[in-house]
């Protein structure tokens, strides 16, 4: 089973709110009005960087204090790695300020939309991983890819060494170390271009955009 915990804001929130699964949480990105509010003020804020009346810290803090978030990998007693009751079979690999240089990726609001479109569809089609979910990071200026893992070949810190090393070798890209710990949090920002596997609507019709 694919279940994936979901957590009210703050980012210090260690107690699960509930249990999602693939179609609910692809409902949360493109529906939920508290994502939407989120994100664009998010956005707001980094745009108030580029002009220097704000600063990544402001963005941080905001992002920490204001979006809901998921651990993609497993449901847990207590979010921490060694509470993991089940895992997912997920993995979701973070890129962070996509086309930026890397004076840019020091700093918010630098990032390439047209790099990070590329991105998109060169992780919806590679051939290797089934993508399950992937989107536009809060900052809109990163991906969350999430993709399925099979723990019977090893086990979740192997696979992501495995997957960052893949990454690197095919895209010339480096996934945040972080993503490594299977409680990982993941915040849930809105994005209507949000890609979901199209099996998912098989069994959930009533969230079928086409």
């Amino acid at each position: 089973m694919m279940n994936i915990q979901f957590y009210k804001a703050p980012a210090q929130t260690v107690r699960s709110a509930k249990v999602m699964d693939i179609a609910e949480v692809y409902s949360y990105i493109t529906l939920n009005e508290k994502a939407m509010a989120c994100t664009q003020a998010l956005r707001e804020i980094i745009a108030n960087v580029k002009r220097g009346t704000a600063t990544d810290k402001d963005v941080r803090q905001y992002k920490a204090s204001h979006f809901d978030f998921v651990t993609f990998s497993g449901t847990f007693s207590y979010r921490s790695d060694d509470c993991l009751m089940e895992h997912s079979g997920l993995l979701c690999l973070d890129f962070d300020h996509v086309g930026c240089s890397e004076v840019g990726k020091q700093s918010y609001g630098h990032a390439d939309s047209l790099a990070l479109q590329k991105l998109k569809q060169q992780l919806i089609i590679d051939r290797h991983f089934t993508t399950w979910l992937l989107f536009t990071s809060p900052s809109g200026e990163g991906l969350k890819w999430v993709i399925e893992i099979s723990l019977a070949m090893c086990d979740h810190k192997t696979w992501f060494k495995s997957v960052q090393k893949y990454v690197r070798d095919t895209y010339q890209l480096e996934v945040d170390d972080k993503c490594i710990n299977v409680s990982r949090a993941c915040f849930l920002p809105h994005d209507s271009l949000c890609y979901v596997n199209p099996t998912i609507f098989t069994n959930h019709p009533d969230i079928c955009p086409f």
